[in-house]
């Protein structure tokens, strides 16, 4: 659910406040979380805002999420909000960025969501994966997706940022 709603608000975020080819430039399976940022009415901080990367749960990652959960966020506009801008940090930070600084940091790394909340990366091999501190990680399934200023890499699991 939680994944669900943060793909919703991203592909809100781009259908709402961006031209057509914006919007086809997102992959089709964030839909979910691109309708919960425009939900939580952060599309506009994204979409307008400085370079952003964004680790995007797939429709599929929200959808095994818990759903009581998911229906509380949606609930909360300003912690949903929150949570969304947890999968966020700020710049460009490509695949192989983020492989280096996790190698840089014998195999992982630890840096600040937007929302002020550490991100673990982690590389096995090839695979770089990222989730809360100390907490589920996901695996980025699709990286280095750029539409305007946001990066986008989907993952296959949603997780509550800071938990």
């Amino acid at each position: 659910m939680i994944m669900r709603i943060v793909h919703s608000s991203i592909a809100a975020l781009a259908i709402g406040f961006a031209a057509p080819a914006f919007a086809q430039d997102l992959p089709e399976n964030i839909d979910t979380a691109v309708g919960a940022a425009e939900s939580a009415g952060i599309v506009e901080m994204i979409v307008g805002g400085e370079e952003v990367t964004v680790f995007v749960p797939s429709n599929d990652a929200l959808s095994a999420a818990p759903q009581e959960e998911l229906g509380a966020l949606q609930e909360d506009s300003a912690r949903l909000a929150e949570v969304i801008q947890g999968y966020a940090v700020s710049g460009t930070v490509m695949a192989a960025d983020a492989m280096q600084l996790a190698m840089d940091g014998g195999g992982t790394a630890t840096v600040d969501s937007l929302a002020g909340t550490p991100l673990t990366i982690m590389v096995e091999g090839d695979t770089v994966m990222v989730g809360p501190e100390g907490g589920t990680m996901a695996t980025v399934t699709e990286a280095d997706r750029q539409v305007g200023n946001v990066t986008i890499h989907v993952i296959d699991t949603a997780f509550l940022p800071g938990s």
